[in-house]
């Protein structure tokens, strides 16, 4: 009897441990994402130049490239101030008003990640010549991060976000 007992208890206890394991992950949000960059090329076609689109495979300096962040919640619950930060390569200067994104709050870096905030109050102070100090707004090439702020993303739901960058 004593044996069952134990048995009784190792089994229940296993069972509870699952169950508590588990019941976080069936009880989250799950956002993946994925990145994709594509460039524009001018093609003759028949004698005629075309503009068209195709993936980034190899870009040389001043290509403009167009980033795209897809993003879906594979959870199975709202998924509530998704955020995705997206770095922006040192190599690459950001296109002014190129970030897009449906729904979201668009919002940017100098400090490699730090702080974020919208690109009219991204500011720094310089020391002048005179040893007075004096506040410049961020030029859009020196943006090192691109913060994306979704709401609500409901499970199954997604969208697209993105930028455009110039090679250096």
């Amino acid at each position: 009897m004593e044996k069952t007992s134990q048995s009784f208890m190792v089994s229940l206890f296993t069972l509870t441990l699952l169950a508590l394991t588990c019941l976080p992950v069936w009880a989250k949000p799950l956002m993946e994402v994925s990145l994709s960059a594509s460039k524009e090329v001018v093609e003759t076609v028949n004698g005629k130049k075309v503009k068209k689109t195709v993936p980034a495979e190899t870009s040389v300096a001043g290509d403009v490239l167009t980033f795209t962040v897809t993003y879906r919640n594979t959870g199975n619950e709202v998924a509530t101030n998704a955020v995705m930060d997206n770095p922006i390569s040192a190599s690459m200067s950001y296109i002014d008003n190129s970030a897009t994104g449906a729904g979201t709050e668009i919002s940017f870096s100098i400090d490699g990640g730090k702080t974020f905030k919208k690109s009219s109050y991204l500011t720094y102070e310089v020391k002048l010549p005179n040893g007075l100090t004096e506040k410049q707004t961020a030029r859009p090439e020196e943006y090192t991060h691109i913060r994306w702020t979704v709401s609500k993303v409901p499970p199954g739901a997604g969208g697209t976000v993105g930028y455009r960058a110039k090679i250096r």
